[in-house]
């Protein structure tokens, strides 16, 4: 017994640190364009300046960027120590507001990767929950469905987000257009350090950790297919996670 508990505390610890790699590379995207504009702004005020050229409108133009950019970053700043810091105890938060939270620190990595992502929400779900844990999973799932469209010439790549109501459950749907879990496969994606990705790109504790917050912190079930559905006329195949969460 004492071996398993040892094991299991040894388990969370990497599960910790894996989260903590991908917010380090989440934190990298969301700051690249910013810290880009601000550079270039500052460098624009320079290079006029420097030849007599500078107007009074262009300055505060670019002041103006450059003070927006900064504001971001600050913003993104307590984005993140939010999430880092867990959660303690329970609290009432709104789901699609939350959602909405954790695509803002994915938005780096989504546009870099050319994910577009579609949401659909019924806006009066309210839950009594671990909000940053239920952040933790859903990032964790975004994060993988991105690693599904690595290698893969598309045109057209999507997220799509869905939350509703369901028998007093609150539903959470998050399917994508990447083709597909391999049936071999799509149930072993739930255990610990199975991956499909080579060793330096991936831990196998992702999903785990998302089926652990899952069903263990917020008492709640998680489940995966396949599914061939139709968006703008054209067919897509896809993964299609289903969180189910009782009110």
């Amino acid at each position: 017994l004492s071996e398993l508990r040892s094991k299991d505390k040894l388990l969370a610890e990497q599960t910790k640190l894996a989260a903590m790699g991908e917010m380090i590379g989440n934190i990298a995207h969301q700051w690249r364009q910013p810290l880009a504009t601000i550079s270039s702004a500052a460098s624009g005020i320079k290079i006029l300046n420097e030849i007599g050229s500078l107007k009074e409108q262009e300055l505060n133009e670019s002041l103006d960027g450059i003070l927006n950019s900064s504001k971001y970053l600050s913003q993104t700043i307590d984005d993140f120590k939010e999430f880092l810091q867990g959660d303690k105890e329970k609290t009432k938060f709104n789901l699609k507001t939350n959602i909405k939270k954790d695509l803002s620190i994915l938005d780096g990595m989504l546009k870099t990767s050319f994910i577009e992502v579609i949401e659909t929400h019924d806006s009066t779900i309210e839950l009594f929950s671990f909000d940053n844990e239920l952040s933790q999973a859903i990032i964790n799932i975004l994060s993988n469905t991105k690693d599904a469209f690595l290698n893969k010439d598309m045109d057209n790549k999507y997220v799509f987000i869905n939350t509703y109501l369901a028998n007093n459950h609150a539903v959470i749907e998050i399917k994508d257009n990447a083709g597909g879990i391999s049936n071999d496969i799509i149930n072993k994606i739930f255990e610990p350090y199975f991956t499909t990705k080579h060793k330096s790109l991936g831990t196998g504790l992702g999903l785990y950790m998302t089926q652990q917050i899952i069903t263990q912190s917020i008492k709640g079930h998680i489940e995966v297919h396949n599914e061939t559905y139709e968006y703008n006329n054209e067919e897509y195949s896809g993964a299609r996670f289903i969180i189910k969460i009782s009110l």
